[in-house]
């Protein structure tokens, strides 16, 4: 140790010139041939190889940093387009749907322009039975009154309306028990009563009672609401019909009825605006 202490200069020299020695010898690339060079040549190379790799795999890392934060760049921007196109989409179906209401209002109009329509839309159901009844976002505030009819969007009768409120209002769809209306066919003018039966209606269909032996119903027969019925103006179209039997007692008809209006994902329908008996207002109710 004294002796390093002694001649640590030299040593501290001889490190320097080393240093500078491989400094050349390394950005350079020339080598002394003498053996003092290749002695130099033995200890730079490998130094040489390790710094290239080092230097190789710190810019590697940096390089996979800046792809890496690129990429998430690129994957934030990809997903705000991709919110962006869903809620465009979105805004697109909602503007398809309201143009199909009103290409099907325009149709209705000109099947019925005797007839005033309003259009509304499905709030609620009935929770025991959706087919039986379902609340509408209209009522007394936009004129609704009890035992109007509704109509389906095309152009079928689905119901009536039963208790009002201010602003809602339940209808009693064609499958209800309490639903019945006096038709005809529109092919014999042979009459009948459709009403609305719990069974048929898991099958979406109608029954038709109180048809004569003698009436000429038959398969695809038109089916539409008659003059001499109560609460409907004539010609309203209920279904077709499916299928005609000869009742017990064999002294009458029924038929199956397939309605014109469907209770299926339906969500808009159209009130006629009139009564045509005069009704008692006995089913309001409160909202």
């Amino acid at each position: 140790m004294d002796f390093l202490h002694r001649h640590k200069r030299l040593f501290l020299a001889f490190g320097i010139t080393f240093c500078l020695i491989a400094i050349i010898v390394t950005v350079t690339g020339v080598a002394p041939t003498s053996f003092l060079g290749r002695a130099f040549g033995y200890v730079v190379t490998p130094l040489q190889r390790g710094a290239s790799s080092a230097t190789s795999w710190v810019g590697g890392r940096f390089a996979v940093l800046a792809r890496s934060g690129q990429m998430l760049e690129e994957n934030e921007a990809l997903r705000e387009e991709n919110a962006r196109l869903r809620a465009e989409n979105d805004r697109l179906h909602r503007l398809d749907e309201e143009s199909i209401h009103l290409h099907n209002m325009f149709n209705m109009y000109q099947r019925y322009p005797q007839l005033p329509l309003e259009g509304a839309r499905i709030i609620g159901q009935n929770p025991n039975n959706w087919e039986t009844s379902f609340l509408i976002n209209k009522g007394s505030n936009q004129g609704i009154l009890p035992h109007m009819i509704v109509l389906g969007e095309e152009g079928g009768v689905l119901g009536r309306i039963g208790q009002v409120g201010p602003n809602h209002a339940q209808v009693i769809s064609i499958r209800d028990h309490r639903f019945g209306a006096a038709v005809r066919s529109t092919r014999t003018e042979d009459v009948g009563v459709v009403r609305g039966d719990l069974e048929l209606g898991l099958d979406g269909l109608m029954r038709m009672n109180y048809m004569e032996q003698a009436a000429r119903f038959m398969q695809g027969d038109e089916i539409v609401t008659s003059a001499h019925g109560a609460f409907f103006p004539p010609g309203l179209s209920i279904g077709t019909v499916l299928s005609v039997h000869a009742s017990p007692e064999g002294l009458t008809q029924y038929a199956i009825i397939q309605p014109t209006a469907s209770l299926d994902r339906v969500d808009f329908v159209l009130i006629v605006m009139q009564l045509f008996v005069d009704a008692p207002d006995d089913d309001a109710f409160d909202d």
